[in-house]
């Protein structure tokens, strides 16, 4: 028996031996493979009825810290996070290009002004006038490039969400599959460290795409979720998904609905995640590219509506100025009232000369009559009987809102044209003072906004245009907490093209205190605006933004009934999202440069009248000022209101960018640098170590050898003995 249980201990010590090697042999040969682990093997001593009999495989293990695998897993997320940033904010940088670049907004801004300027001194000029326009020419372009080159950006981050769900959808697959396959394996006691290290690649790579949490359960296979608990693999893997935008405007929003959600499953988990590559994304497309987006709204609202205010008060003699159509669309012109305060607008009908043909006050009984509180469509009435009669090449004059809801004149002659001149009082020639045009948006009564000046209501000689998102409104930006604040209930009422005096039924009351979620809340909870308006709060920056829309495209309008005190604290108004992207120059100033504004009518003290002339610059010194004096910015994104120069809020929205993207990039350094740290920590303890593969090696060596001289010894004795027997 003695012998018999020496050959089988020595046999099982060769088995063993052997196993040993072929650990050794398979660590060596992946010495160099990545996410290979050094497999340690596990002897046990072999008992047999309390009698030892020799040696077994306990284990073949992979040698892994799992505490130090999940710091860095979890870094592999910050990492992924941050090297995503980067790669954005390297792209942002590359068209935002620096404040001191040439070809910088800001600049482009500066050229602008230094252009006004020399225009003052020669305002006759041909070359300067060209050069004046297109001065402002490529200052839109340059911000119109910016703005696209965000919404880009946008579009690419959406796409390569899409493309990470789908690198997700592999990995979890493969997770699946290896954790089917190791249960298999404990459950038969075969080694199953080769299919851990494989899944170990796979969970890294998740790792980098989002944050996720994982334990393994007790037959080896492992339970995948994200940070919020959402399940990505257990018994089997969830169905990742995702669809892509074919473009994206200014004004989509995930918020509002735009962009289609990530989806585990059929749980759009979207807003739950934290880390790693898809977050980046996610932030890049709906709140950083956004934030900046605003910005260069707010910049391309205020150069727009600041320059028509002045460049409206001007003309552009010699030209003579006989066909004008306005930039402001009224949704319907003939429930929407105006009234008109504050000071006098005046209508000059000059020749080829400058002369005046005929001038007239808007608001005089005796001449245009128009009545305070009329209709649009009134005023233009009004206008043309006068225009008509004040000289027979006139009498085909046409004043009229057109087809597009645009305040359009036509005098019908080459050789008359006409100007407009607001004066602080009735007589004729006093002080240049913009008007207040009040307008009434819904007919109810109430004038719902104001706009200074009675050409620039209009839109009749605007400097830069934009084509307006009529059918949107947004609020002001708002802080975090915001809750509004009026002294009492009030209701809002909601309008749009096919209602020009209100949607039937569709009417909410907002109280004091309401957040802008309450309020967005109750307007997608009427029945009666459900089919056609839709609310959304949308984030931006620290703060955020009540976003109304008109779901079928049609002009929207939103007035408070008997006052306008809550619209004002909300500060909603007319959407200016993607205004910078299709700013430009007014087509009629890139057909005819000469159109450009420079000087406006003045009172001749001896005749009584008005004459124009070509070397009057008193309307372009004033352009040349403002754009060298602060103008009025609004909160947007991470810039906060200011009375600055346009050229330093450019600066300052590159500025900002600038120093995200620094900041990204520093913080992206020290991240990848503990992740190095933490990478080879690991290494030093998985790896494979040559040194100690060739030790281990020589003592299995020896113990086969060893093994198999018992074997020999033993089968000798053996032998032996049966000799002794026969």
């Amino acid at each position: 028996m003695s012998l018999n249980l020496a050959l089988t201990s020595a046999i099982s010590g060769l088995s063993t031996a052997q196993a040993g090697l072929d650990v050794i042999s398979n660590n060596i040969a992946n010495v160099n493979t990545a996410g290979y682990t050094r497999k340690i093997f596990v002897p046990e001593s072999l008992v047999l009825a309390n009698k030892g009999a020799g040696v077994q495989v306990a284990d073949i293990i992979n040698n892994v810290d799992q505490n130090l695998l999940r710091d860095t897993r979890n870094q592999n997320s910050t990492v992924g996070l941050l090297q995503t940033l980067n790669t954005y904010y390297k792209r942002v940088q590359d068209t935002f290009g620096t404040t001191g670049a040439e070809s910088s907004l800001s600049n482009q801004i500066n050229t602008l002004q230094k252009e006004f300027t020399t225009l003052t001194t020669s305002p006759e000029t041909t070359s300067q006038q060209l050069a004046a326009v297109q001065a402002g020419v490529n200052a839109a372009n340059n911000l119109s490039n910016m703005s696209q080159t965000v919404q880009t950006l946008r579009l690419n981050a959406d796409r390569d969400i899409s493309s990470l769900i789908a690198q997700m959808n592999n990995d979890l697959n493969t997770i699946a599959a290896l954790n089917d396959q190791i249960a298999l394996g404990v459950g038969t006691k075969k080694p199953t460290g080769d299919l851990e290290d494989k899944r170990d690649v796979a969970l890294n790579n998740l790792s980098n795409t989002l944050d996720i949490r994982y334990f393994e359960n007790a037959n080896g296979s492992v339970t995948v979720y994200t940070s919020d608990g959402t399940t990505l693999v257990d018994n089997s893997p969830v169905k990742m998904s995702h669809v892509s935008l074919s473009q994206v405007s200014p004004g989509a929003t995930y918020a509002g609905g735009d962009f289609n959600g990530i989806f585990a499953g059929v749980r759009d988990i979207t807003a739950t995640i934290t880390g790693g590559k898809l977050k980046a994304l996610i932030d890049m497309r709906d709140s950083t590219l956004p934030t900046m987006q605003s910005q260069l709204d707010e910049l391309g609202t205020s150069l727009k509506d600041q320059v028509n205010q002045v460049h409206n008060r001007g003309t552009a003699f010699p030209d003579v100025v006989n066909n004008v159509v306005g930039t402001r669309n009224f949704m319907s012109s003939s429930n929407q009232t105006v009234t008109f305060s504050g000071s006098e607008p005046n209508i000059v009908l000059y020749d080829a000369n400058g002369a005046e043909v005929a001038s007239a006050r808007v608001l005089d009984p005796a001449t245009i009559n128009f009545t305070n509180g009329g209709t649009i469509d009134d005023l233009a009435s009004q206008m043309q009987t006068w225009i008509q009669a004040q000289d027979p090449q006139l009498v085909n004059a046409t004043v009229a809102v057109n087809a597009d809801g645009k305040f359009a004149i036509n005098l019908g002659t080459d050789t008359i044209g006409i100007g407009f001149q607001d004066q602080q009082t009735s007589i004729k020639g006093s002080t240049q003072k913009d008007v207040t045009a009040a307008i009434d948006l819904d007919g109810d009564g109430t004038a719902d906004k104001s706009f200074e000046g009675f050409s620039n209501f209009l839109g009749l000689n605007d400097y830069f245009v934009s084509v307006q998102n009529v059918a949107q409104w947004t609020s002001a930006y708002k802080p975090g907490n915001y809750t509004l604040s009026v002294p009492s209930p009030v209701d809002l009422n909601f309008s749009d093209a096919s209602n020009p005096t209100g949607i039937a039924s569709g009417t909410i009351t907002v109280n004091p205190g309401d957040t802008l979620e309450t309020i967005a809340a109750k307007i997608n909870a009427n029945a009666a605006l459900q089919t056609r308006i839709k609310a959304s709060v949308v984030p931006e920056g620290s703060g955020k933004r009540l976003q109304i829309t008109q779901t079928l495209g049609e002009q929207l309008v939103v007035t408070q009934v008997g006052g306008t005190n809550a619209i004002d604290a909300l500060g909603l108004n007319f959407s200016n999202t993607g205004i910078a992207q299709k700013l430009g120059v007014n087509q009629s100033l890139l057909d005819d440069p000469s159109r450009v504004s420079r000087g406006q009518p003045q009172l001749d003290p001896l005749t009584g009248k008005y004459v124009l002339a070509a070397g009057d610059n008193s309307v372009v010194s004033q352009l040349a000022n403002l754009m060298t004096g602060p103008a009025a910015f609004q909160p947007a994104g991470s810039l906060s209101g200011a009375a600055i120069s346009f050229s330093d809020y450019a600066s300052s929205i590159i500025s900002l960018s600038s120093t995200a993207a620094a900041s990204t990039k520093v913080n992206l350094s020290t991240q990848e640098s503990l992740q190095t740290s933490l990478v080879q920590k690991q290494s030093e303890m998985t790896g494979v170590n040559l040194d100690e593969e060739m030790s281990q090696l020589m003592i299995f060596q020896q113990t086969y050898a060893a093994s198999a001289k018992v074997i020999s010894t033993t089968q000798q004795l053996l032998q032996i003995l049966n000799d002794i027997i026969r």
